[in-house]
């Protein structure tokens, strides 16, 4: 019989927030490449909530590792086969990317502003590795429902592009950035990243078969179906919909998106270990 994991919350949250950090850096990478003048702004926001969110990132696995210098001496050798080497360099590689591009999004030369953008698609790569791989390091593992799940790196990964975006249009919002033309782009770019989680979502249920049942049917299921599918998948689209008129629902919605991120790592980690 196998032994579960025995995680805590802190990992959930470095899970999280990775995807977050991820997902912000690669909308920020996006609208700065291909947007115009007017969504700098989302770039400048996305290379800087991306930067915090890494560094946090590494302290928490620093801290799961329990002894610092564990983390120095996986930097000081990549092990391929070692997932938390691949871990801690993937963090250590984006946080790089996340500074330089934070920085550089403070500067408006034209020779600065065409080096960030490169650097800000070559390190959208390093992003998608540290929202998507720790759904692959669970499909890769030999307990009967993370080792099914086929899809997970997937689902990580469009899960983290959509927190990011809600991230930084929560941001706009506080910020008094929602009026700006760059902030519609970024809602409706998420709005298609949630449809696009809810049909992964689909395909990665009917893949996993019967088991998906510590999901759907077990103890963790009212915050699989109530929490991440209409809570914060289902009702922000509703939300998207039928609210653009009113200021508020959009930040709401945005809300609704994060927290439901949150659920979906915090139930497919837990829930093994029931």
């Amino acid at each position: 019989m196998l032994k579960s994991p025995e995680w805590e919350l802190m990992i959930v949250w470095y899970f999280f927030l990775g995807g977050i950090a991820g997902g912000a850096y690669f909308t920020a990478a996006i609208a700065d490449s291909f947007g115009g003048p007017r969504d700098r702004a989302v770039a400048r926001v996305g290379y800087l909530l991306s930067l915090p969110l890494t560094a946090i990132c590494g302290i928490l696995l620093v801290v799961d590792l329990g002894v610092p210098l564990r983390f120095l001496n996986m930097l000081g050798k990549f092990s391929f086969w070692n997932p938390m080497s691949i871990g801690a360099w993937g963090i250590g590689v984006f946080g790089l990317f996340t500074l330089v591009s934070s920085v550089l999004s403070f500067s408006s030369s034209a020779r600065r502003v065409v080096l960030r953008q490169r650097i800000g698609l070559v390190g959208s790569i390093f992003g998608f590795f540290l929202a998507s791989y720790t759904g692959v390091l669970l499909g890769g593992t030999a307990q009967p429902f993370w080792g099914d799940a086929r899809l997970m790196g997937a689902l990580f990964l469009v899960s983290g592009a959509s927190t990011g975006m809600a991230a930084i249009s929560l941001i706009l919002f506080l910020t008094g950035g929602a009026a700006g033309e760059g902030f519609g782009k970024v809602k409706k770019a998420d709005r298609y990243s949630m449809i696009f989680e809810l049909v992964i979502l689909a395909i990665f249920l009917a893949l996993l078969g019967s088991a998906a049942r510590p999901l759907v049917a077990g103890q963790f299921a009212p915050l699989f179906w109530g929490g991440l599918v209409g809570l914060g998948l289902v009702i922000p689209l509703v939300l998207d919909f039928v609210g653009r008129r009113a200021k508020v629902l959009p930040a709401v919605a945005a809300v609704l998106v994060l927290i439901g991120g949150f659920v979906l790592r915090y139930v497919v980690l837990m829930s093994v270990q029931a």
